[in-house]
């Protein structure tokens, strides 16, 4: 393996990748919502925090007796088994020095998204095992932790219609590239007897789901547009993603390789954040 693949695995299957594809999220709220903050403290503590709970649950995994349905990432992670557990460790000690570097009422926002990310995997409770629990629980804790937080800390009211249909719009984008994870897992959540939506759909009609989604949320950038809440720049950095995000939802399949997902669909966060981010420095 070259020493490229072995960084690249790192990456994605340490959880680095989708814990800045968290911190993204989080900066391209403040670049739509034109905050006068740029939220740093708390976006470092959001890519810590991930960088945690995304390490920490995989302590929980347990290999499966039929090898055959270990995907890389999976893989990766059994042979890497103290490397997780440092990365979560490293997550917990960023988290908690950024914690303090943050407002203090912070607490009472995020204690309870924690509690809902630890109940999501815990073995004597795990939400995931529930089709809809786990797709809820993922997209309503994202949403929270990049789109509603985000203005509660600024001191705005999230009732004002701007922030509403913002966070409608995060939900929507994290509902749409949540979904086709329960594609890719599809014959491991079998064999651990977890019904998700493709058990319960199938795989086809699934991904018309997760298209649903995704193309009302291209549909609701473009009133953001017209109701002059996103300056043109930023429409079009979002607009762009956007189409992106919509081929890859697309594209998705049970007989894609993890890297199609963890890369690509997880990387549609950072390409979100990383246009908006380009077009204003």
């Amino acid at each position: 393996m070259t020493i490229f693949k072995r960084i690249w695995n790192f990456l994605l299957f340490g959880n680095a990748y989708v814990a800045f594809g968290a911190f993204c999220l989080v900066q391209s709220t403040v670049i739509q919502l034109q905050f006068n903050t740029h939220l740093i403290p708390y976006s470092l503590l959001v890519f810590f925090a991930t960088l945690f709970i995304y390490n920490f649950q995989r302590v929980f995994y347990v290999p499966q007796q039929n090898t055959t349905l270990h995907s890389v990432r999976r893989t990766w992670i059994f042979e890497h088994a103290g490397m997780v557990k440092a990365l979560a460790l490293i997550g917990f000690i960023g988290a908690f020095i950024t914690f303090l570097n943050t407002d203090f009422h912070i607490i009472f926002y995020l204690s309870p998204l924690l509690l809902l990310s630890l109940a999501y995997f815990a073995p004597f409770i795990k939400l995931r095992k529930n089709a809809f629990f786990k797709l809820l629980t993922l997209v309503t804790v994202w949403t929270m932790v990049t789109a509603v937080v985000p203005v509660l800390l600024t001191g705005e009211s999230f009732l004002k219609i701007n922030n509403l249909l913002h966070i409608l719009i995060r939900f929507l984008f994290m509902t749409a590239i949540c979904i086709p994870f329960d594609i890719r897992d599809l014959k491991i959540d079998k064999a651990d007897h977890i019904a998700t939506i493709p058990h319960l759909i199938g795989e086809n009609k699934t991904r018309w789901l997760a298209m649903i989604f995704m193309l009302i949320y291209d549909a609701l950038i473009v009133v953001e547009y017209e109701f002059h809440i996103l300056t043109p720049a930023a429409f079009i950095a979002l607009f762009a993603s956007a189409l992106i995000n919509t081929v890859l939802v697309w594209m998705s399949s049970s007989e894609r390789s993890e890297y199609f997902y963890v890369a690509g669909i997880d990387g549609t966060m950072i390409l979100q954040g990383a246009l908006l981010i380009a077009i204003y420095i």
